[in-house]
């Protein structure tokens, strides 16, 4: 169910320009090619089940698996009608080559019976459609379309009007856009409305799993609705998620941002933002991270209770970091009263600081040691009438967050840092030698199996 759905955008996503020009048995090494491709970007293995190769037509079966283990499960198989044009004319002159490959879900007695009552929702008799065609230079323009689906479950009704997605994959520039459908919720006394969704993306790959650009995703509007004036009523707009990704001297730099630009509703809220971003993660390292995730099966990867499991996830992140890596939040909101805004962040100091140590991050044992290479920032700036008509004006109020947050009457801020030991609270620093004595040179080792 879920991983179906995980799994349709990343097959549209891969590219079939394992070959330029394409006869019977070059659609073979492409299809191969796609394979490989897909399984280094996991969460999925793939394997080919059959291929019948033509000179005009051509035939695969996919297997999609839930790991790669000996002993993993057929999640569900996708059947792949390759037709080949006889004929072509690239730059002038004729050649034998191009494509058009269409894929579908193979429906057949081994699918779970979970999955057959799942697909029983799609309105199309196909639940998903990729299309592909490929050029003659080696480029792929792909469109993706997921039927509309309705669904009925203790008098929840869900109507969703699908995807219809394309991208051209042009040597490594991948641009797509489409439309997310809308989506309805609706029970006995109220509805839940998104309208449909702009997708759109530019990126260009790096290297194997490592791609630089932007995505987003931008809705006009999210309504709740109540038959019962007592409801909950409310009306978000111009709703949008982006992602931008930078490349520079092997490390990978990230941002995404959530926006609301105008909320209508019983609560004190004009417009809220949340924003994250990432810097300087090691290409090395998330090239390593995606080695280690594929090794595991899609159930794993997503952290299964099994704390040994978890200890290999959370391992496989370590190599990411590195000098200079940093992670940084802010949340920001407006209603009548004025603009609040609150951003946190942790990083590494930069290996060219004097404090950095000698032989790497790999030589930290003690919690100094960690202390001494990480930077810590915390940053409140708000209107004060805006804070007072929310719930927080009662936590402005109580002894702890006078003790960190400056109040006068107007706004109310609050500015702390962590760095090489000191702790700075609105211009007064603490040094932690005096605050944690002996307790900076507690193991690691000890502090985790706390």
């Amino acid at each position: 169910m879920k991983k179906l759905l995980l799994a349709v955008p990343l097959v549209a996503g891969a590219s079939w320009a394992g070959a330029s020009y394409y006869t019977g048995a070059q659609t073979q090494d492409a299809y191969e090619q796609l394979l490989a491709q897909l399984n280094e970007m996991k969460p999925f293995t793939l394997v080919n089940e059959s291929y019948t190769s033509g000179f005009v037509r051509s035939q695969a079966v996919t297997q999609v698996m839930d790991s790669a283990s000996a002993d993993a499960r057929v999640l569900f198989r996708l059947q792949h009608d390759i037709d080949h044009t006889p004929l072509g004319v690239d730059e002038g002159l004729v050649r034998v080559g191009a494509a058009a490959i269409r894929t579908t879900l193979v429906r057949d007695d081994s699918l779970p019976e979970s999955l057959v009552d799942f697909l029983t929702g799609f309105v199309e008799a196909e639940p998903f459609i990729i299309d592909t065609q490929v050029r003659f230079n080696g480029d792929t323009d792909t469109r993706l379309q997921l039927s509309p689906y309705q669904y009925q479950h203790e008098g929840v009704d869900v109507d969703f009007d699908g995807i219809d997605y394309s991208m051209v994959v042009a040597g490594d520039s991948v641009l797509g856009s489409g439309t997310l459908g809308a989506i309805e919720f609706s029970r006995e006394g109220g509805v839940l409305h998104l309208s449909p969704g702009k997708i759109t993306t530019d990126l260009a790959r790096i290297d194997q799993s490592v791609y630089s650009g932007s995505n987003g995703i931008e809705f006009d509007r999210f309504t709740i609705s109540s038959d019962n004036q007592s409801g909950p009523q409310a009306t978000l707009e111009s709703i949008g998620l982006k992602s931008n990704t930078q490349v520079e001297d092997d490390q990978l730099s990230s941002q995404t941002r959530l926006s609301i630009a105008s909320i209508d509703s019983p609560l004190p809220l004009h417009a809220a933002s949340l924003e994250t971003s990432v810097s300087k993660l090691s290409i090395e390292g998330i090239q390593s991270y995606v080695d280690t995730i594929s090794q595991l099966s899609i159930a794993d990867a997503m952290l299964s209770d099994d704390p040994d499991i978890a200890r290999r996830v959370l391992e496989a992140y370590l190599p990411m970091i590195g000098p200079g890596t940093g992670l940084d939040v802010g949340v920001a909101f407006s209603n009548e009263g004025g603009d609040a805004s609150l951003s946190y962040g942790i990083g590494v100091i930069d290996d060219s600081v004097p404090g950095f140590p000698v032989n790497g991050l790999t030589s930290i044992v003690t919690l100094r040691d960690l202390l001494n290479v990480l930077t810590l920032e915390a940053h409140l700036a708000a209107d004060a009438a805006a804070i007072d008509q929310t719930p927080l004006a009662m936590f402005m109020m109580s002894p702890q967050a006078q003790q960190v947050v400056v109040a006068d009457g107007i706004s109310y801020t609050s500015d702390m840092t962590l760095k090489e030991l000191i702790v700075d609270i609105n211009g007064n620093p603490l040094a932690l030698e005096m605050l944690l004595g002996d307790k900076l040179d507690i193991p690691l080792t000890d502090i985790m199996t706390l």
